[in-house]
């Protein structure tokens, strides 16, 4: 049997695990999202990109709602972690004292950098998410207070006149709302390199002298 792909033209429907089918429709659901919004995607087309039927779809994300919930949670927020920026081995990360959260930071941006779809997802879904009625509304409206609670479960070295931890979620949180703003003037004209632009934040929101020695 065929499907067709996303130009519609036919395509021979290829068996694979049902681990690698769930990838293969989490990648072109990603770069259809990322293109048209939430709203604008279509099952069927789905289904045509990866060469299945629509009920077969279905069978794998139960419903668009389901669809929407693998993309966010498997392709967007397993990335990129704290852990992951530990277990890149860079010495900034695993000082004996804590992790660098300036170094973080430039380690998420440089992931994205290198990821300008699933940035580009991010992106158009919150903005599409403002909307209560939006699917994923929960989701944003919970992710400021579910990031805090995923980063607080690492040590961070964090310098003397910053306090503990505890006390820096103000700063976390405009470093992140910073990280947005970067990421969404690199799709405007003239683009601007997203590691350029997250250098001068850096600069400002970890500022010289004080975190000299924790970056």
């Amino acid at each position: 049997m065929t499907g067709t792909t996303t130009d519609g033209a036919p395509r021979r429907r290829v068996r694979l695990t049902r681990e690698a089918r769930t990838a293969q429709i989490l990648e072109e659901s990603t770069r259809l999202v990322s293109q048209h919004g939430f709203y604008g995607l279509s099952l069927q087309d789905v289904a045509n990109a990866v060469g299945i039927s629509q009920a077969g779809l279905l069978h794998y994300v139960g419903t668009k709602e389901g669809l929407l919930q693998l993309i966010v949670e498997q392709r967007y927020d397993r990335r990129f972690d704290p852990e992951a920026y530990i277990a890149s081995g860079d010495p900034a990360a695993t000082h004996p004292d804590g992790a660098s959260f300036p170094g973080y930071c430039r380690f998420l941006v440089r992931n994205n950098a290198a990821e300008p779809q699933l940035v580009r997802l991010y992106m158009v879904l919150g903005a599409e998410a403002i909307s209560p009625e939006h699917p994923a509304h929960g989701y944003f409206d919970a992710r400021p207070d579910a990031t805090w609670e995923l980063y607080s479960r690492t040590t961070w070295r964090l310098p003397p006149e910053v306090g503990p931890w505890e006390d820096a979620r103000g700063l976390v949180e405009m470093a992140i709302e910073a990280m947005d703003g970067v990421q969404l003037r690199s799709f405007r004209s003239p683009a601007v390199s997203m590691e350029e632009g997250w250098a001068r934040f850096e600069q400002v929101l970890f500022p010289s002298p004080v975190w000299d020695g924790y970056r």
